[in-house]
């Protein structure tokens, strides 16, 4: 197609599978609060996750009957993808433990600014004004909507979540070199495997297993594990679809739905800034699509 502005069937079905993930990756958050209310522990949760993240990927190969066979030097880099993902999950929840979770949360949401600038350092995705302007408008709308302005309490807090999130830049970009529509199932797989293996060895060597000890916990864990596992593989399976700079951009969603989803589940209230934020983010998001060239959008395809 031409046009800047249109998109194409299998694009538009990459930003449908990362409103799914942006509902699992909001949904997580306030069950999980009800399993951790309940006695769980976060690295049980995090363990579970990617073990049901590998069986998800694992079910989808079968039935696509797609080989798991990749280059050696692809193999490495999912062994390494799963890595980074480990440490998302376990910078962030530890980051939590040192500063407030609103905080943390506006610092890990740096990465979609974290992957416009790698990929515009890197040669991968252009740097446009607008695509700037965009990321701008997201971005200030994710540390209104998660209620950013909270003190600083420790540095330690601090540099884990702008680590974590630097990490999921990381993985988007590093994923969007690697993968194509042909490999990316077994991309996914591999690094889930790799994943699953290490944080279930962090979770042993720790506290080991911590599971909730109530229905209303137990409810809170497999909703927050089934939401997490399914939205990551989906999320990671559209960034070929779209490229990392639209897939991250689309992920600001997920502050959204989750303050939405608080308010049902928590009952919580969002403030003035909370509703504004929103606004900002999905003006940011609009502005973002209607920009990228679709030969960009493309490149993480391209480039693997």
């Amino acid at each position: 197609m031409a046009g800047s502005g249109v998109l194409s069937k299998r694009e538009r079905f990459g930003f449908a599978m990362l409103f799914a993930a942006a509902v699992g990756f909001g949904l997580a958050p306030s069950c999980a609060k009800l399993a951790y209310g309940a006695g769980a522990e976060p690295l049980t949760l995090v363990a579970a996750r990617f073990g049901l993240c590998l069986f998800a990927i694992g079910l989808m190969i079968r039935i696509r009957r797609t080989s798991l066979t990749i280059q050696r030097g692809l193999f490495v880099g999912s062994l390494v993808m799963g890595c980074l993902l480990v440490w998302n999950a376990v910078g962030y929840l530890s980051a939590v433990k040192h500063i407030s979770v609103s905080l943390a949360a506006a610092l890990f949401y740096t990465f979609p600014v974290q992957v416009c600038v790698i990929s515009a350092i890197s040669g991968i995705e252009s740097l446009s004004r607008r695509r700037a302007i965009a990321l701008m408008l997201a971005f200030s709308g994710v540390l209104l909507s998660v209620g950013f302005g909270a003190n600083i309490v420790d540095w330690r807090g601090v540099l884990l979540a702008l680590g974590a999130g630097t990490g999921a830049a990381v993985s988007s970009v590093f994923f969007s070199r690697l993968a194509n529509v042909g490999n990316s199932f077994a991309l996914v797989f591999w690094a889930m495997l790799m994943a699953s293996l290490v944080s279930s060895l962090l979770m042993i060597c720790t506290a080991g297993p911590q599971l909730p000890t109530n229905e209303i916990g137990w409810l809170g864990f497999v909703v927050s594990m089934l939401g997490f596992s399914l939205a990551l593989v989906t999320y990671y399976l559209a960034i070929p679809l779209v490229g990392a700079v639209r897939a991250a951009l689309t992920a600001n969603l997920e502050p959204v739905i989750a303050i939405i989803i608080a308010m049902a589940i928590l009952h919580e209230r969002p403030n003035v800034l909370q509703i504004f934020g929103i606004a900002l983010i999905l003006g940011g998001i609009f502005l973002a699509r209607r920009g990228v060239p679709r030969a960009i959008s493309q490149s993480g395809v391209q480039g693997s």
